[in-house]
């Protein structure tokens, strides 16, 4: 099974889940993620997204976007029992590693679901300036404290970190419950000019391709099959073994979302 752990719910085309599901076959996609990223992109609501997964659940993984300085430990409980399979965090209020934020963690280890959180300088979007965002706040670092506290919360840190790859693989290598997708722009964004030693330097230890994810970030409909393209053919490049190819596919995020 191939699993896409990272892709976005765009919030003005009501036909985009039925698109998508049409167009995953084609993309040798059996089963897909879907969050908002929050107001700073004018995504769907969190609600569009559990009612497209009702409606197509073979194929629609739903994850909860969480606003870190808004939503209450009482929400991710709310979440969690409406039936969403992950929780998404990105532009928190502070830094994730904030300690008014960890109550909320608390509730997330409990609930026994994933955590996705952007990591990495955050793209430039229009509708920035209705909040404030520090990408310094969301380095994978920022999450060390977490996974410490709380050891039971599996995280998947977005990107490998964009431009803070070493500290990225780092985390992944020392924490049980910290994982990685290697997403970016369908064109390649950040891993552009990466070469296939690159990866082969940063997961180097026993075990390390468990620790990473497919995804693809789309933003929009048009960017699935490039990004599926793109992300076959670096892993083609890193030359993985099947059993480690068919893990970053699929087997590490069935695991994460008890499949």
């Amino acid at each position: 099974m191939v699993i896409d752990i990272h892709a976005h719910f765009p919030g003005d085309d009501p036909s985009f889940a039925d698109r998508l599901v049409d167009l995953l076959p084609q993309a040798g996609i059996d089963r897909i993620c879907l969050f908002s990223a929050g107001p700073v992109f004018r995504h769907a609501s969190n609600e569009t997204i559990l009612a497209a997964a009702r409606r197509f659940p073979e194929a629609i993984i739903p994850f909860a976007y969480v606003q870190l300085g808004e939503d209450t430990p009482e929400t991710i409980d709310r979440l969690a029992g409406e039936g969403y399979r992950g929780f998404k965090i990105t532009t928190p209020r502070a830094a994730y590693d904030e300690e008014a934020f960890f109550p909320l963690y608390e509730r997330m280890e409990i609930s026994g679901l994933p955590l996705l959180a952007h990591t990495g300088p955050l793209a430039r979007t229009p509708h920035e300036r209705c909040m404030r965002v520090n990408s310094n706040w969301m380095r994978p670092i920022c999450l060390d404290a977490v996974l410490r506290a709380f050891p039971a919360l599996n995280i998947i840190g977005a990107h490998m970190g964009v431009c803070w790859n070493e500290e990225a693989s780092t985390m992944a290598r020392i924490h049980p419950n910290y994982h990685v997708d290697l997403t970016g722009a369908c064109w390649g964004g950040w891993r552009a000019n990466k070469s296939p030693e690159f990866f082969r330097h940063h997961f180097f230890w026993e075990g390390a391709w468990d620790k990473v994810l497919f995804g693809t970030d789309i933003l929009a409909l048009e960017e699935l099959l490039p990004s599926k393209k793109f992300h076959d053919d670096m892993i083609a490049a890193i030359g993985l073994p099947p059993e480690s190819r068919a893990k970053v596919y699929g087997g590490n995020a069935a695991r994460l979302l008890r499949l």
